[in-house]
Parts: C-alpha cells; structure tokens; sequence
C-alpha cells in the first residue's frame, strides 16, 4: 500500500468521522447545550424535539421547539428553524454569510398581566450585579449577508389579562428578505404578509439597506377593524366603536438616512368605513365613508398634504348636559405624574425655533351629512339636515391658515330656544367663503356670501314672527386685526320680508329689499361707515293699535360717513330720494301720499351735547292730504268721548316734552323747501273738493330749544291756478303756546273750488268769486288774538245742495248786505281766548263768528247795514207815519232819505213795503174825522156824550185799507220818482197789516 492509498484511506477514515461527528454528535450536543443554555438563563422550561447539522454545507436545523411556563403554557415555538451558511463564500469574501434562513410555523404568546408587565420580559433571568470594567472599545468591520430569510406560517397572539380581556392575533404570518447584509449600498427586499384577527390582511412588499440605511416599499392593510385596536385600550376611551368600522390604506414609504433622516409617505388608497361612534347606547357620530384619494408625507420638507377628501353621509350628534359636551369627552382624562413635575420645573434653556409643518388640504367634500345638538341645560336644539360641505383648499403653515372656496349648502336648518320659546328655520341655505387667510393673529376673508331660500323666526314668548324669503348677504373683503374689524362692502337683498308683532298687531311686509354698506369700520367701541344706501325696496307697515297703515315704494335711502363712538353719533348726510310714502289712518280714513321726495339732512349728530343737524333741504315733494267720507255717527261718538282722555294725554305729554327738553339740547338748521307740491283733497262733503298748492318754495330758520330761542318761518306758493299764498311769521321751538306770531295771507283764491264746503256747510254751490285773506295769529304764554281779515269779490251762489249741517239762513240776502258798492265782502273776525281751555277750539270759534256774522244779516239786516252807512237802526227800519197821515212829509223824507242812499250803494237788494194800518187808533180817527165833517153843534154837550156820538159813525175797513195802500204808494212815488231809485228795489206786498200807522220795512233781494 504506497503513499497515497494511506493518504486516501485516512482521508475517508477522517471524513468518515467527520461526517459521523457532524451528522450525529454535533446534533446532540447542540441540542443539550441548546437546551442546557437556555434553561440556565430562561425562567421557562425549553423543549427541542431534535436538531440537525449537515456537516458539509453547515446547515443547522432545530425543530419542534417549545419554551412553556410552569402551567405548560407555550410562550414560544416553532416547527423548524434552519440555518444555511454559506462558509465558502464567507472564506472568499471574509464576511459572514448565510444561504438562507428558515423559520416555519412558529408561535409567540405574548401575555400581559394586570399590572402591566409582559412574560417576555420575564423570560430571562436576573443576572448578579458585577463590577463593570472599563474595556477597550474596538471596532469591527467583518460584514455580513443573508441572502434569503424565510418566516413561513408565524402566529403571534398577544393576550391582556385586564379586568376585560383583550386578544389580539396576527396570523399566516409569511415574510421573506433576500439579500439583507452590511454590504454599502446592498438592496435587500422583503415580502410580508399576514392576517389581523379574523377580518384585517395586511401586506408590505419593499426594499432596504442598512447601510446607509434606506428603504422603499408598499403597505396594504384591507379591512383593518378599529374597534379591535381601541379595545386594547378601552378604559382610556369614552366612546364605543361598531364592529364593522374599517380602515382600508396602500401606502408607498420611502426612507432615507444617508445624511438626514428622510422619511417620504404617499397612499394610493386611504378609506374609513362605517364608522358609528356610541357613548352611553346613543349614538352621538356616523360615517358612512371617508375617502382621501391621495395622502403624502414628506419629514424633511415638512409637507403633509391630503388631496380629494371625501365625507359621505356623516351623522353627528352633539349633546351638552351638565357634564360638559359629549365630543369634548371622548378620551378619558389621565394626569402623567412625571409630565407634571416636568411641567412644573422651570425651563432655562432656550427654545430652537423649528421649521413650520406644511399642512395642506384640497377638494374636500361632505356629502349628504346631518348635525344635531342639543343642549340640556339651556333647553336648546340646533339641527341640519342632508347638508353638503365642499372646499378646494385649506392651507396651514404653522399657525397660519390659508383657506379658498368653501360651500355650505344646507337644505333644512332649524334652531330651536325652548326655553324662551323662539324658533327659527331656514331652507336652502347656502355660505359660500372665499379666500380665507390667518397670518399673525390677523383674519382677512376675501368674500362671504349667504343665500337662503326661506327665513322663518317664531318667538312666542314675544308674540312675533319674521319671514323672509331669498335672503343673501355679500360681504366682501372682511379683516380683522386685534380688535379692528374692517368690511369693504356689505349687501343685503331679500324679495320678501314680513314682520307680524301680534302682541301690538303690528305687521311690516317688505319687498325687493337691496342694502348696501361701504367701508365698515368697527374700532373697539368706535363704528365708522363710509355709506349706506337703501335701494327702491316696497314696504307696507299695519299697526291696528294705532290704526295706522303705511306703504312706501322706491325708496332710495343714502347714508354718509357715519361714525358712531360709544354715545356720540355723528352723520355728514342723509337723503332721501324719489320716495312714494302712503299714510293712512284707518280709523277716519285719511290719507296722505307722498310723491317724488327729495329729502337732504346735512351733518347730524347727537352726543352728550345734544342733538344737531346743520340743514335740511327738501326738494320738489308731491305731498296730497285726503280726508274720506266718514260715518257721522261714529265721528259724534268719537267727539264726544275723546276730549277728557286726549286733554289727560296732552298734559301728560307737555310734562314729559318738557323734561326731555331740559335734559336735551336740540338745535336743527334751517330747512329749504323748493318747488314743493300740495294737495289736499276732501271727500267727506256732499261734492267732493280738491286744491293744489304748487311751486310751493320756503324756508324756516334754525330749531332751538332754548328758552329765548325763536324758529322764522317763511312759505310762497301757488294755489290751484291763480291764486298765491304766504305764510310767514316766528314760533318758539318747545310750545307754539308760549310764542307763536304767525301771518297767513292767501291773495285771488278762486273760491268755486271751495263749493264742496260751502254746500255742506251754507247748502250752496258757488259759482263764482275770489277770496283773499289775511290771517294774523298771536299767542303768548296761552293767550290767542287773531286777526281774520277776509275779503270777497265777484262771490256768486249757485245750486241749492241738501246737507244736514248747512245753516238754514237766506244767504243771497245776507251776501247781498255785505257787499259793497263794487261787489266786495270785507270781514273782519277777530278771535281771541286761552289755547289751554280744553273747550277752546280756533276752527269752531271763526266758524261760529262767521254764522252769527250771517245770521246778523239776515235777521238784523238794519243794524248791518246802520253799521255800514253810520246809521242808527231805528232811523231806517220803519217809516213812520200819525193816525190818518199818508203824505210824504218831513219826518217821513228823513228816513226815506236815507234809504234811498242805501239802495243806491247796493242796488242788489230791494225794500220791501208792507201796507199798514192800526186798528184801533186809526178807526177812531176816522171816525172822529167823520163826526167833525158833519159840523153839528156840539157846543153844549158834553164830553161824553160827544164820544158816544163819535163811537157811532160808520167806518168801513175798506177805508183804512185805503189808507195803508195809499202810505205804501207815495213812499214808493217818492224813491222812484223823487229819489231815482230803481223800481225793481221796491217791492210792495199784497198783505196788509193791521197793527200800526207805520210802515216797516224788510230786505230782500232784488227780483
């Protein structure tokens, strides 16, 4: 046997051994010592079913390994673990390296007590302490590599023993990594996969490196149930969480560590589902869905950024009781000691000012979502329903927030005070923000708009209701900073707005509302507005108390510079453009209309100082009184019943008047009215009756309630077409009664206009005539003395007109005696008396004047006319005439004289002569004039039987008939012939009278 044959034989001889020693004993002892080990540093027993060694590639196999407690509780197990190692090429490469690396079916229980320790933290046994010496540090550079490492099958279940226990189990776990190693710049990738419980698998497919370390991959998490999570801490939360709650998420990672940690997020797919958050069985929040298509996370730009974020169908019920609101405890509050105490020691070192996190939000929408609260102790409930959310971005930098396009659209609103009983509703509401940015404690909002369809408040503790309909509200470019807020532009239009007060009946409808405010300044205390303006709304306003209705159309109402600063409000101009106001009062239908108002208020304050304005213009107003037929029956009543209570009120009202005007000072600059327009229409007549006063210019000095202060006043105007009126005079602001010396001349009146009065009033229409009149009205401390200066011309009656307060007088007689030579009528009424005397009134004083005025000249027309001519009564009413005289003589042409001037001056009117005679007087001396005419010889007889003989002649009535008739003729023989009076101004009446020798004359008019 040479050489090499022994060389041979001992080689297999060797490898033979080798191969004996590997295959079988190291197994062996690799199992005891495994065993022996693990016992010693282990608090749980170990168990190793067998291991295997392959000698060649140096593969290590352990199977059915078991670490278990002293209950024969497995804490630790696997089917297989195998090692290959790769040692040839870890020769060659002088690293460490592993083929591959196995670990099969294997199974942790991770158990944690109820005072929080885990069993795997009590695995290994306590060591004794020893003095640590200090070594020398060294370093290694020998590397690694694994090309392969298998996890096939793994379980993992974590089980906490609290009072409520909880489990949580990841099943099928498989994962596998090629290449993992120190190598520089080495990629090693992994699979994972495994089973959440019964619902969740996850997934994580990606690649790293260790050094530097860096790693890419993709998570996928399917079905993650929340409430398996949250369970696990159950007692921290204040809320239960449904079973079917899920989370759904792909998301790529991306880190690197090469120079800064950089860590890079990005989802392909984030969802929560089903969420229905319960507290105490009620369930308080629901969601349907959350999707958020788009999700990046980057840590060294700082940047976290959402894209299309969807909320379909969110519920949330928020409830405030007397333990707080329900969402402000859905974690449990639990105080850290240690972060107290931290908390508590002063900090001296000096804060790093770190980059601002980027936030940023974009398309998010909420849809089909409903809110609710309600508040238990106040009693109020708030909800909205099916309500919609969209925003296209929200940005936050740090404190900063940066938000554009947000959309609220609420189809049903409703807020309910049930404890004051107020409600209010609201439909179709939709807010519309744009561009909202908050940048160093300053807000600035772009624009914000708000429409709602329809309006509706009820309080009934008030009794009154609001409506509206199609409501928006325009702000544009608002700002706030500290405690400055600031608005460019503010609008306000609604088609409809109706206010309806029960308790007062009072009801306000208002249509196509349009307001606008510019500039808006709200300084601490201080509102500043550059304009207001009110655009040609229509409001109709009915108070039933007062019986008053009010409609207005067109107005457009202008506001300057306003600027109001705690008590003292200031205004550079109000005006009043083209506004059509119509006054009604119910009660006795009288109405006035305003047309066409142009209205100026210059520079209006009102301060601790007093109230001021510095002038008012008003322009071309078209203003009409109309007074409607009334129920005269109602109008007694109303009368009668009135004066004491209206007198009370008066009282009352000069005593409040006057402290107000002691309190505050009231100075109003003069007022400027030009090409003004009144009309004045009165229905409650037999004819209806109308006069306009047109090109109506005035003005009236400045109002001051001061004591010594007085108010000028001056007006012009045209009456219908050709009349002209004036007013001037001086009030004293607080009371007409302590000073008042007002003129009133009215000049070519054309009083056919006035038949209406006149036919209700004398039961005459007027057919011509022009009235002037001078009016002079003075009161002082009380005290009135008038002046009616009314002078008539041209004053013909017409028609007779039926009407139960005309006067029952012959007026054509009565006119007729007031005219003069030229056909005028020339009054003077004076008037005089005490204003505060509750039965003193000016209008039924001048109207009473004027009917005894009237009566005078009718039923005394000799005194009128005495008055007139400077006669006495008695020297031109009667004729008179002795027993038997029938010729015109002395004492007869005096009086005949004299009438005869009077109807010469007024050859209207007639004398009328009624033939008299006197019975008794004269039928004696007609008699006696027959005895003596027989011329008997009565010498001797005596006085007696001479009356006897006297009683005895026959006289015939005839006879003094004749005699009367005879009176009557000469004295109409002397005025036509003698005197040259018209024939026509005597009347001689048939009648004859039988009472007195003379003749007594009566006017009349002329036939």
């Amino acid at each position: 046997m040479g050489k090499l044959e022994k060389s041979f034989y001992w080689l297999c001889f060797a490898l033979a051994i080798y191969i004996t020693i590997g295959f079988k004993l190291v197994p062996v002892i690799l199992k005891d010592q495994l065993i022996k080990n693990l016992d010693e540093n282990l608090t749980q027993k170990t168990d190793i079913g067998r291991v295997e060694f392959n000698p060649f590639t140096f593969k290590v196999v352990v199977h059915d390994f078991k670490l278990s407690d002293s209950n024969e509780i497995t804490t630790l197990s696997f089917k297989e673990f195998s090692i290959n190692f790769a040692f040839l090429k870890s020769i060659d490469n002088l690293n460490i390296s592993f083929k591959d690396i196995l670990l099969k079916d294997a199974f942790v229980n991770i158990i944690e007590e109820k005072d929080g320790s885990i069993n795997l933290a009590k695995l290994v046994k306590p060591s004794p302490v020893e003095d640590k010496k200090e070594e020398s540090s060294s370093t290694s550079n020998i590397e690694f590599l694994v090309s392969k490492l298998v996890l096939e099958n793994a379980n993992i279940k974590y089980t906490n023993q609290d009072e409520v226990p909880y489990s949580l189990n990841l099943e099928n776990i498989n994962y596998t990594l090629y290449d993992l190693g120190t190598y520089k710049n080495i990629l090693s990738s992994n699979d994972l996969e495994l089973k959440l419980n019964e619902h969740t698998n996850i997934s994580i497919v990606g690649a790293f490196n260790l050094v530097p370390f860096k790693a890419y991959g993709k998570i996928t998490i399917d079905d993650l149930r929340l409430k398996e999570l949250l369970t696990y801490k159950k007692d921290f939360f204040n809320f239960d969480l449904n079973e079917e709650a899920n989370l759904n998420l792909i998301l790529n990672y991306n880190i690197d560590s090469t120079e800064n940690l950089e860590l890079q997020l990005r989802s392909e797919k984030l969802e929560l589902n089903k969420i229905n958050l319960n507290q105490s069985k009620t369930s308080i929040a629901n969601l349907e869905k959350l999707d958020i298509k788009k999700f990046t996370f980057d840590l060294q730009k700082q940047d976290i950024n959402l894209d299309d974020i969807d909320f379909n169908s969110l519920k949330a019920t928020m409830i405030s009781d007397k333990n707080g609101i329900n969402f402000a405890n859905l974690i449990k509050e639990t105080k850290n000691t240690d972060e107290v105490k931290k908390q508590e020691e002063p900090t001296t070192k000096t804060q790093e000012v770190s980059k601002p996190w980027n936030v940023n939000f974009s398309n998010i929408k909420v849809n089909n979502s409903d809110f609710s609260f309600l508040d238990k102790v106040n009693n109020n409930t708030v909800k909205s329903k099916d309500f919609n959310i969209s925003l296209d971005t929200l940005k936050i930098v740090d404190s900063d927030v940066n938000l554009n396009n947000l959309l609220l659209k609420t189809p049903t609103f409703s807020y309910g005070d049930n404890k004051n009983n107020m409600f209010i509703s609201t439909k179709n509401t939709n807010i519309n923000l744009d561009n909202l940015a908050f940048k160093d404690s300053i807000l600035d909002i772009n624009k914000i708009e708000i429409t709602k369809e329809k309006l509706n408040l009820n309080d009934k503790k008030s009794n009154f209701d609001l409506d509206s309909n199609k409501l928006n509200l325009l702000v544009n470019k608002l700002k706030i900073v500290n405690n400055k807020t600031s608005i460019d532009n503010m609008s306000l239009k609604s088609s409809t707005l109706v206010f309806d007060d029960n308790t007062s009946k009072m009801q306000i409808d208002g249509s196509n509302i349009n307001v606008n405010v510019n500039a808006f300044l709200l300084d601490n205390e201080t509102i500043s507005i550059k304009a207001i303006k009110l655009d040609k709304p229509s409001i109709k306003m009915s108070d039933k108390t007062n019986n008053i209705e009010l409609n207005a159309k067109d107005i457009q109402l202008q506001v300057n510079n306003l600027l109001n600063n705690k008590d003292d409000l200031s205004i550079n101009s109000i005006r009043l453009i083209q506004a059509n106001l119509n006054f009604l009062n119910t009660s006795d239908k009288t109405k006035i209309e305003a047309k066409n108002l142009d209205l100026e208020i210059k520079k209006l304050s009102n301060s601790k100082k007093g109230f001021k304005i510095e002038n008012t213009n008003l322009d071309k107003p078209n203003i009409s009184v109309i007074l409607a037929k009334k129920d005269s029956q109602k109008e007694t009543t109303k009368s009668v019943e009135k004066p004491q209570n209206t007198t009370k009120t008066e009282v009352t009202n000069k005593k409040e008047d006057t402290n107000k005007s002691s309190k505050t000072k009231i100075e109003i600059g003069p007022m400027n009215i030009t090409n003004a327009i009144f009309t004045f229409e009165d229905k409650n007549l037999p004819l209806p009756f109308k006069t306009t006063v047109t090109k109506l210019n005035g003005k009236i000095s400045e109002f001051k309630n001061r004591r010594s202060s007085t108010s000028n006043l001056e007006v012009k105007g045209v009456v219908d077409e050709y009349g002209v009126a004036k007013i001037t005079g001086l009030v004293h602001p607080n009371n007409i009664k302590i000073l008042t010396d007002i003129n009133l001349i009215f000049n070519n009146i054309a009083i056919k206009n006035f038949t209406p009065y006149s036919g209700k009033f004398v039961g005459r229409e007027i057919k011509d005539g022009k009235l002037d009149l001078d009016l002079k009205y003075n009161i002082e401390k009380s005290n009135l003395e008038a002046k009616n200066n009314i002078v008539i011309t041209k004053l013909e009656l017409g028609n007779k007109v039926e009407s139960p307060d005309a006067i029952s007088l012959p007026l054509d007689i009565a006119i007729t005696l007031l005219k003069d030579s030229n056909g005028v009528i020339d009054i003077n009424l004076p008037v005089s008396g005490n204003v505060d005397d509750p039965q003193f009134a000016i209008g039924s004083i001048l109207w009473r004047a004027f009917v005894n005025l009237m009566t005078k000249a009718v039923t005394a027309p000799f005194s009128l006319l005495g008055a007139l001519f400077n006669f006495s009564p008695d020297e031109i009413k009667t004729v008179r005439f002795a027993p038997l005289e029938k010729e015109i003589g002395p004492i007869q042409k005096e009086t005949l004289d004299k009438i005869a001037q009077i109807l010469k001056s007024k050859s209207e009117i007639a004398i009328k002569l009624i033939p008299s005679y006197n019975n008794n007087d004269e039928i004696y001396a007609l008699k006696k004039e027959k005895y003596l005419a027989k011329k008997q010889d009565d010498r001797n007889l005596k006085e007696e039987e001479i009356e006897a003989l006297i009683s005895k002649e026959n006289v015939k009535i005839s006879e003094l008939e004749k005699i009367a008739k005879t009176r009557v003729s000469n004295i109409n023989k002397y005025l036509v012939k003698g005197k040259g009076i018209n024939s026509k101004q005597i009347i001689i009446e048939n009648n004859i009278e039988n009472n007195n020798s003379s003749i007594n004359l009566d006017i009349s008019k002329i036939k």
